[in-house]
């Protein structure tokens, strides 16, 4: 029997000792499920967190985008409002009356009569300038109306078109139009 006895406490200390095994294994095991879930979640957070920030930097590109979009938008509208009122100016030049042109000619030529230049017109305004001045009629330009004057020897021109006086004047006065259009904006 104490063959049997040895075997029995030999047994049973295997037993023990497999348990303990199997136990240590089990937390062994349990803390590295309990890690890699904190690992899990870690990286899930700081995925998640990345995802935000990313959707966020998208979202806010969208909306500068959509600003941009909006601003040009405006700036053309304002372009074409801008563009409407010079061509409504145009529009009011070649529709004044003969009395009105002949008026403004006269302002225009009197500054210069009594100069040694030739004078040219549009064909409208031929017998206005005629009548107007003594100095030499040299023939027609294409434009609006007004004249334009150049010395004789052809070395020396003053533009007083039409044209050439509304787009010195609008240029100078570009900004106090933009200002009234749009409160300076």
């Amino acid at each position: 029997m104490a063959l049997e006895t040895v075997l029995e406490e030999i047994r049973k200390k295997g037993e023990e000792e497999a348990k303990r095994i199997r136990e240590e294994a089990e937390r062994e095991a349990e803390q590295i499920i309990a890690e890699a879930k904190k690992e899990a979640e870690e990286i899930l957070r700081k995925a998640r967190e990345e995802a935000e920030r990313e959707v966020e930097r998208i979202r806010k590109q969208e909306i500068a985008g959509v600003n941009l979009e909006m601003k040009k938008e405006e700036l053309n509208k304002k372009r074409e409002i801008v563009e409407k009122v010079y061509n409504k100016l145009v529009e009011k030049v070649k529709s004044m009356s003969d009395k009105e042109r002949e008026e403004l000619l006269k302002k225009l030529l009197s500054k210069y009569e009594g100069g040694d230049y030739v004078v040219y017109s549009n064909k409208r305004d031929e017998p206005i300038v005629k009548k107007l001045t003594k100095m030499q009629y040299a023939g027609n330009v294409e434009c609006l109306g007004g004249v334009v004057l150049e010395s004789k020897d052809g070395s020396f021109r003053v533009n007083l078109t039409f044209d050439n006086l509304i787009e010195e004047v609008y240029g100078e006065k570009m900004k106090d139009v933009y200002e009234k259009l749009f409160g300076g904006g």
